[in-house]
Parts: structure tokens; C-alpha cells; sequence
């Protein structure tokens, strides 16, 4: 923010209490927004808990209800999805996930949109003073997600594809082959 614009005092205060801190995206923040912000972010997580939870009729939920919340929330979603309980996207970048048709993502699965930028870490330095690096995650048609895996940003799951339980997958996994391990790693191709 250019010393020609003053941050706000909705933003001074925040700052002061360690709430917020980048003035170039919250510096003109004023109470109006930030109550706006606060009830859709409790709505959204509303919902987003709802069927992250629900296990009553569990079938619908699955095939019907979860893909429709993920969409309310801003993924981008094909048809014939299925989305198992407990699966965590990273609610403050829904916008950032997208699910191709006929995908299967299995119970407890996580799905990441950001991490700390570690690259510059050093020795003295606080890991929350690192910048925090976005990127989406894709997620090709018919691919399958094992249970509990956990998939980073920037990933790119291939069409077919078949991620093993307990996965944590950093890179892009290639069409039609099978990827397990921690970090994952193409361990079959998928035969016609």
C-alpha cells in the first residue's frame, strides 16, 4: 500500500491484536466487510461441516449432497462424483479445486491449495514469517483417491489414474497408472 493511502483503523486494530497483518490486501478493511466476511466465512463453514460429518443416509451424501456443497463452496465439479466422509478440502481456496466426472475420492482424504514457501528458510527465522504459495489441484476424469490420502497444491492427477491409500502425492501423476507411497510414486501402468 503507497504511503499516500492510509490503512484503516478496523486494520490498525487487527494488526495491533495480531489478527491480520498485510496492509496491501487488509489495509482498507472497515467493520462493514469485515462482518460481511465473518458471517459468509461461518455460513460457508457451516455447510462445509454439515457434510463433512454426516454420515445419516450416507449414500446420498456421497453421489448427490457433497458434490453439490463442494460446488456452493467454489470447486469446480463434474458429474457422477463421489465424495467420501471426513475428505478435507482447503476451504478458504475451494475455488481452486477441480474435479473432473466419474472421480471417486475415498473417506478421509485432504486436498491442499497452499503451503508455506519454504525456500528462503533459515536458521533464526520463524516459518510464519515464510510467504504462503497458492496453486490449485486437478483432478482428471475417472481417476480414483484411496483412503486417507493427502494430495499437495499444484498437483495434477491424471485420467484413470489410482492414487493407494495412506498416498501423500507432491507431483503430477501420469493417465492411467497407479501411485502409492509416501511421497507417492507410479508403481504400475494400467494395462488396456
Amino acid at each position: 500500500m503507497s504511503n499516500t493511502q492510509k490503512t484503516t483503523l478496523t486494520f490498525r486494530l487487527l494488526n495491533k491484536l495480531h489478527l491480520i497483518n498485510d496492509e496491501e490486501k487488509h489495509g482498507r478493511i472497515n467493520p462493514f466487510s469485515l462482518i460481511a466476511f465473518a458471517f459468509s466465512t461461518l455460513w460457508r463453514r457451516f455447510i462445509f461441516n454439515f457434510a463433512f460429518k454426516a454420515y445419516i443416509f450416507e449414500f446420498l451424501y456421497k453421489k448427490n449432497l457433497r458434490p453439490a456443497i463442494w460446488r456452493g463452496l467454489g470447486c469446480k465439479v463434474g458429474k457422477n462424483v463421489q465424495i467420501g466422509h471426513q475428505v478435507r478440502l482447503d476451504f478458504g481456496n475451494a475455488e481452486r479445486i477441480t474435479v473432473e466426472d466419474n472421480v471417486l475420492i475415498a473417506n478421509g482424504v485432504t486436498l491442499l491449495c497452499h503451503k508455506r514457501d519454504m525456500k528462503n528458510y533459515k536458521k533464526g527465522m520463524r516459518a510464519t514469517e515464510q510467504p504462503i504459495q497458492y496453486d490449485g489441484i486437478h483432478l482428471a476424469r475417472g481417476c480414483y483417491i484411496g483412503i486417507n490420502v493427502t494430495i499437495l497444491p499444484g498437483v495434477h492427477i491424471g485420467e484413470g489414474a489410482v492414487i493407494g491409500s495412506c498416498a501423500l502425492v507432491t507431483k503430477d501423476v501420469p493417465a492411467w497408472t497407479i501411485a502409492t507411497g509416501v511421497p507417492a510414486r507410479v508403481v504400475k501402468e494400467i494395462e488396456n
